[in-house]
């Protein structure tokens, strides 16, 4: 389980997040006043060499009293379960979406073929689903006509990092 932290959208910000960004509630039973219990390291600066790396980002670790579960509170900037920053993860999808093969922009640097064809196939496989929920929220979204150009269009408005949150508040899976 996890928490999004809203307006976290660089990793320098996620660098110095402190406790009064501590989410309210628990995400699993809503009782108030989690309380933070551990932190562990993530390493989402894949862009910059080993010395201006800002590696790692520490997230912060929370535990109910109510559920006795944990959860992870995570900035806005960093994908759950992923390597790469939702940033990364955006750059990728434009280029996708301009028509360019995930084996070129593999071969360009950055995320491997395999990695890119997952994240596509991901978004592919949530697509009605993300359409749906920003769509309510978005209007002209709804009158887009297909995958590329929901994403181009959804693109243009706000940053993937925004869109994917939106879609966790709302309790759509993401990707």
């Amino acid at each position: 389980m996890f928490y999004i932290l809203a307006n976290f959208l660089t990793l320098i910000q996620s660098k110095n997040i402190s406790a009064d960004h501590r989410p309210k509630n628990c995400v699993c039973c809503g009782k108030l006043d989690p309380w933070l219990h551990a932190k562990y390291p993530r390493q989402p600066d894949r862009e910059n060499s080993s010395k201006k790396s800002l590696n790692p980002i520490m997230i912060q670790r929370y535990f109910c009293n109510g559920c006795k579960k944990t959860f992870s509170a995570l900035p806005e900037i960093i994908s759950p379960h992923r390597w790469y920053t939702w940033e990364a993860q955006q750059q990728v999808l434009l280029l996708l979406i301009l028509g360019q093969s995930a084996y070129s922009i593999a071969k360009k640097g950055g995320p491997s073929y395999k990695t890119i064809s997952r994240w596509l196939a991901r978004f592919k496989e949530r697509f009605n689903l993300h359409k749906d929920t920003l769509g309510s929220r978005f209007n002209f979204l709804h009158r887009t006509s297909g995958f590329s150009d929901f994403w181009k269009h959804c693109l243009k408005k706000m940053t993937l990092a925004a869109a994917m949150r939106i879609c966790h508040v709302s309790g759509v899976s993401i990707p």
